[in-house]
């Protein structure tokens, strides 16, 4: 069993250099993101996750949030990893590489499918009102310093890059709404 840390040799422990630095991530990233993974499972909105079915043989099906069941997990891992004094000290261990990779993995998983803050995306099913090409892309709204800079919708066409102002947006989520509402009546009256 390897002892040392030998940034020469590359590795911390058991670990490699990029192994270690995964898991300093993933250990930062649980305390900031667990209070968050409790709370998003009881927001509702129709995008919203499924909730995941938890049941024994003797007992009926009790609905948890997916996310709180990742953060009791994640909370689980930490548990198991304060075992050790330090994380190069869980390095040097089977064990503690063990739930170290079982950690880095939930945490990622789990910072993938619920994240913290939105982040920008492709727009579909609409196109560019100038070039009409499926080229729109969502940029959430960010802090810069101490201001707040809103939501842009910017066309990412090299030729076009047009801005969407928010009338305009307005109007396109308003007529995507009214369409799929439109949609679920006609699949109701069937």
């Amino acid at each position: 069993m390897r002892t040392d840390i030998d940034p020469a040799d590359g590795y911390v422990g058991l670990m490699t250099w990029d192994q270690f630095n995964r898991l300093e991530r993933a250990v930062n990233n649980a305390i900031k993101h667990v209070p968050w993974w409790r709370v998003c499972g009881n927001i509702r909105n129709t995008a919203s996750e499924e909730l995941e079915r938890v049941s024994s043989s003797s007992s009926y099906p009790l609905p948890l949030p997916a996310p709180w069941l990742a953060a009791e997990e994640i909370k689980r891992l930490l548990e198991q990893l304060n075992q050790w004094p330090e994380l190069s000290d869980a390095a040097n261990d089977d064990d503690g590489v063990y739930f170290a990779e079982l950690l880095i993995r939930e945490v990622e998983t789990a910072m993938a499918r619920w994240p913290i803050s939105d982040r920008s995306h492709k727009v579909r099913y609409i196109n560019c009102f100038s070039c009409d090409m499926e080229t729109l892309r969502y940029f959430p709204p960010t802090i810069v310093g101490d201001q707040l800079l809103d939501t842009t919708v910017r066309c990412t066409n090299r030729a076009c890059g047009v801005v969407m102002d928010e009338t305009l947006w307005g109007r396109a989520v308003a007529l995507i709404e009214a369409e799929n509402e439109r949609k679920a009546a006609r699949g109701r009256s069937r």
